[in-house]
């Protein structure tokens, strides 16, 4: 895939809104391999984290957050918007008519991709919080394209307290996991950024039937820029 694209005007600018640190670095990542051009601005409100756990997932005051950080990223002159919250996606929704810059949902493109072919999908995470947001997003997409899916869930609460202490351990141990769930699921989603690394670390004979949201939602952002242009 050639990823040269000729931005002859400005420096692409992409504001990431995200509600934890553990996104920075896959998601530079995903951009230095797909869109070096764009100039990365972090917005990040760890706080988000709490109000997930203390309101079972996203809220209206969670949803406010959401609107305040597009309205600021859209107010500092960025040219679009990539929220790296799975939890958070669907406020994406909210904020798009207060916004006059795109806006991608960090789960969409890769759910849109593996919707297309896969009748068994595993949605890995490490809180039920997070599919709270991602299975429905899985079965709107399926409905759209008249395609029948079953959904499997894997959470693994127990992993998160691990990425803290030991990230190599975490990222096994997240392969580990998608090893296991990509044995009896047509594809596994790993639905959380943070979780992204543990691709790596999935066993060669069933790697291809597990995806990570960060290069497909990169690419989104990338293609919808472009076509500003």
């Amino acid at each position: 895939m050639n990823n040269k694209i000729n931005f002859t005007k400005k420096t692409p600018r992409v504001a990431l809104l995200s509600s934890t640190r553990a996104v920075f670095s896959p998601m530079e990542v995903a951009f230095q391999e797909v869109f070096p051009q764009a100039q990365i601005i972090h917005l990040l409100d760890e706080t988000l984290i709490e109000d997930f756990r203390r309101d079972g997932g996203l809220s209206p005051h969670s949803r406010r957050k959401a609107l305040h950080m597009a309205v600021t990223s859209q107010d500092a002159g960025v040219d679009g918007i990539l929220v790296t919250c799975s939890t958070l996606s669907p406020a994406v929704d909210d904020f798009r008519p207060f916004v006059t810059i795109p806006a991608v949902k960090i789960d969409e493109p890769v759910v849109e991709w593996v919707v297309q072919s896969a009748g068994s999908i595993g949605l890995l995470a490490t809180a039920e919080t997070v599919l709270k947001s991602v299975e429905p997003l899985v079965q709107d997409k399926a409905r759209q394209l008249g395609r029948e899916i079953y959904i499997q869930r894997f959470i693994k609460g127990d992993l998160w307290p691990l990425l803290l202490k030991d990230p190599s351990a975490f990222y096994r141990a997240v392969g580990e996991a998608a090893t296991q769930a990509a044995k009896v699921c047509q594809a596994v989603i790993i639905t959380q950024v943070s979780m992204a690394p543990g691709w790596e670390y999935v066993e060669a004979g069933v790697r291809d039937k597990v995806y990570a949201s960060p290069v497909y939602a990169v690419r989104a952002i990338r293609r919808i820029l472009s076509s500003a242009e």
